[in-house]
């Protein structure tokens, strides 16, 4: 299955809901600021603000190129001053899509985004560290672990530590 990003839209909220099964789902996909409660109001409110500032927030969705179904999404903060941006809330959300290869396919596109399009010269993103087939995918598509934040996530009583990782444009340019 190949992939392609579209402007995300007001439209795909319910969907995006609807695949948030739960709290520890949803903090896994999307971090810590999103929460079950609020999350169509604010999925509204990052649209906004992205639609309003282009230049520091684009959000996608992952449409299936062949029937324009809609089974994901992505964010990307651009910081100009800097020449990078942080890739965040990758999510395929349809459980039939998980593990083919997607996951990569959105990373590679964001990073075209943010090297060819944008100029930019560095993307970081931050994974859970149990969250092995993300970090491998991220490995694959040419990011470097930057350190761990130990415990820096609380859920249900539980600490998580958070992997920060970044690619370089002269690193992507070399893949």
């Amino acid at each position: 299955m190949k992939i392609k990003l579209r402007n995300f839209s007001e439209l795909d909220i319910e969907q995006i809901y609807s695949w948030s099964k739960n709290e520890e789902f949803l903090l896994i996909w999307a971090g810590p600021l999103y929460k079950m409660d609020s999350l169509k109001d604010q999925l509204k409110n990052d649209l906004e603000y992205a639609s309003t500032h282009p230049e520091r927030l684009k959000i996608f969705s992952v449409i299936d190129s062949d029937n324009s179904d809609l089974i994901g999404h992505c964010q990307l903060t651009i910081d100009q001053s800097n020449e990078s941006a942080h890739i965040s809330r990758i999510l395929v959300g349809n459980e039939n899509f998980r593990g083919k290869g997607i996951g990569r396919q959105i990373i590679t596109n964001l990073l075209e985004i943010t090297f060819l399009k944008l100029n930019l010269n560095r993307v970081t993103l931050n994974v859970y560290d149990f969250n092995v087939t993300a970090i491998d995918c991220y490995k694959k598509a040419g990011f470097k672990k930057e350190g761990l934040l130990r415990e820096n996530t609380k859920f249900k009583g539980a600490f998580w530590s958070t992997i920060p990782m970044a690619i370089l444009k002269s690193e992507y340019q070399n893949l």
